[in-house]
């Protein structure tokens, strides 16, 4: 696992999109409770995200966003 630093190219979009989640309703950081959604690190396929008590269910939640390059990769043989 990596872990993106704020200056990243992909830090923006991956928010966005997290943003983009149902369960969001256009909020990436969904505060309550004293919690927010967590940037817990990037696989090579993922961004990781969880939230501790997210506000619309009030349990802790987790947040898979497929990484810019995974969507548009192109295996050859």
């Amino acid at each position: 696992m990596e872990y993106l630093t704020i200056t990243h190219p992909q830090w923006p979009s991956m928010w966005d999109e997290l943003a983009r989640d149902q369960r969001n309703q256009g909020d990436s950081v969904c505060a309550f409770a004293g919690h927010a959604w967590e940037y817990m690190g990037s696989t090579v396929d993922h961004h990781h995200f969880r939230h501790a008590c997210h506000p619309r269910t009030e349990k802790v939640e987790y947040a898979y966003i497929e990484r810019a390059w995974a969507q548009t990769s192109v295996a050859w043989a």
